[in-house]
């Protein structure tokens, strides 16, 4: 390109300063690497003037963030129509209007990598896809009959709606469906109770049962969602015959589409779609908008797809907030009065008026809110604090973590090393029942099988260890300072040793916790899956071997040798977003002693909502809390239905 193209700029005189601050980005930390290596690859192919690189590097950056795009809002050296005018005359490097395959893309006012436009295109197309086929769906549906199957499952019982069942009914009428609620709120059961409806339906049709498959994101999610579909399944008023067309076994995400190594591509797409009729995805905060698009092309033009998860969770790691955005107006219902009245059909109490809106989209009408919690009691402070920080009330937070609430503990800690005892025994000053600490799956650690033990006996043992480990987590906000995963990791360590619980005389020791930090499909373990190093019995000799959680009902536990775990850390502490998908019975907060930028509410919601029975929140600076509860997560690039009108 002759460099003559960026003479406008060099008279405006803005040339120098745009590449100082280029250059402060190549030098600087910021940046990652791939975001410089772009950089310099397109300046050496396009002999880019320094604003357009800086612009190429931002928008790289930007989806290391987890933006879908860089809006040119925020690029303010200089006015969108000067940007406009620069990236004109880059046409192979930059689609502005016609597509000739260009690495970027300018729409909506940003700009996109393009693999990433293409994912909010595809996402944006199967919504308004499925919203019409969810309409047409809805028409072939006797309220009658539907009523009929959800009464023996949803009791009238209340004056109030019962959104268990007003959800379940929106997803038993819909192409695409999502069910979001809090922790408690009965996702899992109302699911389990779904796929019987559909399977009865089927029955009542002549038709045959659906071919159903359940997913989760991660090794952990899965195992946790195939105990709850197991224990649901149970309590359910079907035939025998019904509970058997509902599925209990549960695969991630990555194996179900047939992930490969070392590549971006799966084995189902397109061409070689799954082999099913509806897929249930749990967890599905945890999807980012690749893992999405990839999904989509993999489903079967017919087949239904429902997803759960708690809207106000922390989003994926890598870009997009996908379960944020479609559930964006959850709260406040938005259904058509036709979507009103055709569900209060289905419900002994009406839906209120206030949740009932003729400006609502269409996305609206396939979306169940759960709204009320059945784990914790109204006097629950677990309950009061999340309620608190979802809604952005720090003062009255912080007075929750101070009050005497039976199910909540706040440590203030100058220094870490004030935290050795509770540690030990999850106790802050007051006797807990739940408290757990590290000592009590150690001392099941302790208690081996003997050397000549069966295999069966051996796996129920380390079954039970991971089942103990699990009643108390350490969660950081951060990895790197004195109160991040890494130190806090070393301190327990250390206080374990020092105490006699573990040998650490070596990398591997008998209780040593890891979790995996890349998928490994050789082994078949996933990015955050987490097992337990034990010393185990193996043909008259002791070893050491690592358990993790089966996926596998026939086998409670898969064995793994150290040497075989090139990719793992130790796990005592985690960061907030490799807990998600999981639960513990004592969840442990620890906040960083300065602020961070990855301090938000979402954060904190996800870090308590982790607990089942108990919640403490260890922190060196209380007012970061009241900061991270006001900081919200802000992700550019939305994938939303368009508008439609009401049918």
């Amino acid at each position: 390109m002759p460099c003559c193209k960026d003479s406008g700029w060099r008279r405006s005189g803005l040339m120098s300063d745009l590449t100082l601050q280029l250059e402060l980005h190549m030098q600087g930390k910021d940046w990652r690497a791939l975001d410089k290596a772009l950089v310099t690859f397109f300046r050496e192919q396009q002999q880019l003037p320094p604003a357009l690189a800086l612009l190429i590097g931002q928008c790289s950056f930007a989806l290391s963030q987890g933006h879908l795009c860089l809006p040119l809002e925020q690029m303010p050296q200089h006015s969108e129509a000067e940007w406009l005018a620069l990236m004109a005359l880059y046409p192979e490097l930059i689609r502005l209007n016609e597509d000739r395959n260009q690495p970027f893309v300018y729409a909506n006012h940003a700009l996109y990598m393009r693999r990433y436009f293409s994912y909010q295109q595809q996402i944006a197309c199967y919504l308004q896809q499925s919203s019409e086929r969810s309409q047409l769906l809805r028409q072939t549906i006797q309220p009658a009959l539907l009523d009929q199957l959800l009464e023996p499952l949803f009791p009238a019982t209340a004056t109030e709606p019962d959104w268990q069942r007003l959800s379940c009914a929106i997803a038993a009428s819909s192409s695409f469906s999502v069910i979001t609620g809090g922790p408690g709120t009965g996702k899992t059961t109302t699911v389990v109770k779904l796929l019987a409806v559909l399977q009865q339906l089927q029955q009542q049709r002549g038709a045959a049962p659906l071919s159903i498959q359940l997913a989760a994101p991660t090794g952990k999610a899965a195992v946790r969602l195939r105990s709850s579909i197991r224990s649901a399944l149970d309590k359910l008023p079907v035939s025998a015959e019904i509970k058997a067309q509902v599925p209990t076994e549960v695969s991630t995400l990555h194996r179900l589409l047939g992930a490969r190594a070392q590549s971006r591509q799966f084995k189902q797409n397109v061409f070689e779609p799954l082999a099913l009729d509806l897929l249930v995805v749990d967890e599905a905060s945890m999807l980012d908008v690749e893992l999405m698009a990839v999904l989509l092309s993999a489903l079967p033009e017919h087949a239904r797809l429902i997803l759960l998860g708690d809207k106000d969770q922390l989003a994926s790691v890598e870009a997009g907030a996908l379960m944020a955005q479609l559930c964006q107006w959850a709260e406040q219902g938005h259904y058509w009065p036709q979507s009103a009245a055709w569900l209060n059909q289905l419900s002994p109490a009406a839906i209120p008026e206030h949740l009932i809106s003729q400006q609502g989209k269409a996305l609206e009408q396939q979306i169940g809110m759960l709204r009320v919690s059945h784990r914790f009691a109204p006097d629950s402070g677990i309950a009061k604090l999340a309620i608190a920080v979802n809604h952005g009330q720090s003062a009255e937070a912080i007075a929750i973590c101070r009050a005497a609430y039976a199910d909540l503990q706040y440590l203030e800690v100058a220094e870490p090393g004030q935290l050795k005892e509770f540690f030990l025994s999850g106790q802050s000053k007051t006797q807990q029942a739940d408290a757990a600490g590290f000592r009590f799956y150690l001392t099941t650690v302790a208690q081996s099988p003997a050397l000549d033990a069966t295999e069966q006996q051996i796996d129920r043992w380390a079954q039970q260890v991971l089942a103990d480990f699990s009643a108390f987590q350490l969660l950081c906000a951060v990895r790197q300072g004195p109160l991040g995963v890494e130190q806090v990791n070393l301190l327990v360590e250390k206080v374990l040793h020092h105490k006699g619980l573990i040998q650490h005389s070596s990398h591997w020791y008998a209780g040593r916790p890891v979790m995996v930090t890349q998928n490994d499909y050789a082994l078949g373990l996933m990015n955050g899956d987490v097992g337990i190093c034990l010393l185990r019995p193996y043909q008259g000799k002791w070893m050491l071997a690592v358990a993790f959680a089966s996926e596998d009902s026939n086998k409670a536990v898969r064995w793994v040798l150290p040497g075989r775990l090139q990719q793992v850390e130790t796990a005592y502490a985690i960061t907030v977003h490799k807990s998600q998908g999981s639960e513990f019975r004592h969840a442990v907060l620890v906040l960083p002693d300065r602020f961070s930028p990855v301090l938000t509410r979402e954060l904190i919601y996800t870090g308590i909502t982790r607990a089942a029975k108990l919640f403490s929140l260890v922190t060196a600076k209380p007012d970061l809390l009241a900061s991270a509860i006001e900081q919200k997560v802000q992700r550019q690039g939305a994938v939303r239905l368009v508008d439609a009108e009401p049918t």
